[in-house]
């Protein structure tokens, strides 16, 4: 006769040679935290359902920008980058799963809005929108700081277009556009957009001081960006 040793343990405790299951939100296994579900771990903000959108017209706002993209599926948010209250020329639209976002990014990439042509691409910031007044995000949530050149002395004649398709040399231009003033004429600058600082440091490169259309363009930071 011997004691029982396989008795059950205490309340709270886990039997011998059992281990208890750690519940959510706590840590285990040498600090690391308890798996949570797809569902619970970010929520509609994570596994890529937001998408980043470029090339926007300076007048599209966060609620034709969402009204656009409701062909592709639930929009939770969407928003326009700003500095100083004028747009950035792209944005942010999350949707309520990464298949939606799959779908705009497929069917809504060269598509047109508001007079031109967006590009769609999977967002890579991880850090989910912040909610502000409206539904939208605060401005600036994306980080466009140092992607973004200045051009000058353009041709009045360049259009947006050509001035994109001329710096596609130095990366992934996700948005330009040429100034204009009141009248609709240009003012012989523009700004031109990379996906990355890195892109935009070889524009810089390349580009400044080079001829474009008969003149000789200066390529430099833009200091609004």
């Amino acid at each position: 006769v011997r004691e029982d040793r396989e008795a059950a343990a205490p309340r709270g405790l886990p039997a011998p040679g059992t281990r208890a299951p750690a519940p959510a939100g706590k840590f285990y296994g040498g600090g690391l935290p308890a798996p949570r579900s797809p569902a619970l771990a970010g929520g509609a903000a994570a596994g890529g359902s937001r998408v980043y959108v470029g090339n926007l017209s300076w007048h599209t706002s966060w609620q034709s920008l969402k009204d656009h993209f409701r062909q592709a599926g639930e929009v939770v948010h969407a928003d326009v980058m700003q500095h100083d209250g004028r747009s950035k020329g792209c944005g942010i639209v999350a949707f309520a799963t990464a298949q939606e976002a799959a779908n705009a990014i497929a069917t809504l990439g060269e598509t047109e809005l508001d007079g031109r042509t967006i590009f769609v691409r999977e967002d890579r910031e991880a850090a989910p929108p912040t909610a502000g007044s409206g539904g939208r995000a605060r401005a600036g949530t994306v980080q466009t700081s140092g992607c973004q050149v200045y051009v000058g002395n353009l041709p009045y004649t360049t259009s947006w277009k050509e001035l994109k398709d001329h710096f596609k040399v130095a990366g992934n231009v996700t948005h330009a556009d040429v100034a204009q003033d009141g009248g609709g004429k240009s003012r012989g600058f523009g700004t031109v957009l990379f996906g990355s600082t890195r892109e935009a440091a070889k524009a810089i490169q390349i580009f400044n001081e080079s001829e474009f259309h008969g003149r000789t363009i200066e390529v430099r930071p833009d200091q609004y960006s």
